[in-house]
C-alpha cells in the first residue's frame, strides 16, 4: 500500500529542511558526526524508496530518486556547516 502523497511530501520537506539546515551542520562539527549523517542518509534513502514503492515508477528511477532526495540534505548541510564555520 503506497503512502499518501501528502504524508510523504510532508515528511520529505521536514527531512530536507530540518536535517539539511539544522541537524546535519551540527553533526558535521562533531567527532562521529559523519557516521550519523551517513546512517541517517541511508535510512532516508530507504524511506523515500518505500514512499514510491506502490506507484508505477520504474525500479531504477525509484532508486535514483530516493538517493537524490536522501543526498539533498547532506549537500545543504555541508554548505551550511561551511558557512557557519569560524574563519581563520
Amino acid at each position: 500500500m503506497p503512502v499518501p502523497l501528502w504524508i510523504a511530501g510532508s515528511i520529505t520537506i521536514v527531512a530536507l529542511v530540518g536535517l539539511g539546515i539544522f541537524v546535519y551542520p551540527r553533526w558535521l562539527q562533531r567527532t562521529r558526526g559523519r557516521v550519523l549523517v551517513a546512517l541517517t542518509t541511508a535510512a532516508l534513502a530507504a524511506l523515500f524508496h518505500w514512499f514510491d514503492g506502490g506507484r508505477s515508477t520504474e525500479p531504477v528511477l525509484r532508486v535514483a530518486l530516493a538517493l537524490l532526495w536522501a543526498l539533498a540534505p547532506v549537500f545543504v548541510g555541508t554548505i551550511v556547516a561551511r558557512l557557519g564555520a569560524p574563519r581563520t
